[in-house]
């Protein structure tokens, strides 16, 4: 009998060490990747025209709905593997994803909206790590950005996104970063830029600016000057469960982690410009799980032999 008390114990502490290690892997940011669906193949989206000057390439899709005007392809770009799309199906299907996750994006802030016209690369000069960051007017951006560790971040504005020439954001993963504009965005000349922007309105591309991501704008116009945009094709967030099933006599003991992980897994940019990959982010998981049923089955071992 005391036996199977302490054995009773033992079992109750490894639960909880598995409960313990459980909430540390699957605590994730509050911020959170909306699907793309139907505008995952696109990496310009208008509402009203798209119009490019020079030689401005991309990836993915080219699409305007309910507009009709494109111009500028060629001399600009488009795939493989994408094409151009003038308010058929896949354009119309594209701008209706458009705004399901435009209104998925208004997630809640993580502080007090910052003041119309917050400068991001003054207000986080030693970098900003994963969340939802809000103005109460516009965002800009003079300098560089850049994102720290891993997660998800969304910067959402009540009015404009400017960047300042030569201006940058660094770090992240394109997949996992948004740009939830109320108004219009504006990347202006060379600035190198990453994520995906949602804007209410229109979005600029000045002269050489970059994106590694996508450039959609619901209403209005996307309008490019020998611009380079480069799009990821993303995965949404996938829950991966790690079951470990013990029997001791008649008592089965099944164990589940729950491991959440954001991004684009093995599917990396479609083309061009290919970010750099820490290994040990994507590998972390996996490591923590193969910890996490060792030790269940280290001591699930240990409860059969106390009650035997």
């Amino acid at each position: 009998m005391m036996n199977r008390r302490r054995g009773g114990t033992i079992l109750v502490s490894a639960l909880l060490i598995l409960a313990a290690f459980t909430i540390a892997v699957t605590d994730v940011s509050a911020a959170t990747s909306p699907p793309l669906g139907d505008a995952v193949t696109y990496t310009i989206l208008a509402g009203s025209t798209v119009t490019s000057t020079g030689p401005t390439t991309t990836n993915l899709n080219v699409g305007v709905a309910p507009g009709t005007a494109i111009t500028g392809f060629p001399p600009g770009t488009a795939g493989p593997p994408g094409t151009i799309h003038s308010n058929d199906a896949s354009a119309i299907a594209a701008q209706a994803a458009n705004l399901i996750v435009f209104g998925a994006l208004d997630q809640p802030c993580d502080q007090t909206p910052y003041a119309d016209g917050t400068d991001l690369t003054a207000t986080f000069p030693a970098g900003v790590g994963p969340g939802v960051y809000c103005s109460a007017g516009s965002f800009k951006l003079t300098g560089n950005l850049n994102l720290i560790g891993s997660g998800v971040w969304i910067f959402k504005t009540v009015s404009e996104l400017i960047t300042f020439p030569g201006s940058s954001v660094t770090g992240g993963d394109p997949c996992n970063v948004w740009w939830r504009i109320g108004s219009s965005a504006t990347l202006d000349t060379t600035t190198r830029f990453i994520g995906n922007i949602l804007a209410h309105i229109s979005i600029t591309m000045n002269n050489g600016a970059r994106l590694n991501g996508r450039a959609l704008a619901y209403t209005g116009g996307v309008t490019l000057i020998s611009n380079t945009i480069n799009g990821a094709i993303c995965n949404v967030a996938t829950t991966r469960i790690f079951s470990t099933t013990f029997t001791s006599g008649t008592t089965i003991i099944t164990t589940l982690t729950t491991i959440v992980i954001y991004g684009p897994g093995p599917i990396r940019p479609v083309g061009g410009e290919i970010l750099p990959v820490n290994a040990l982010q994507l590998l972390a998981p996996y490591f923590v799980a193969i910890l996490i049923a060792a030790t269940a089955i280290g001591l699930a071992v240990m409860y059969k032999r106390r009650t035997q």
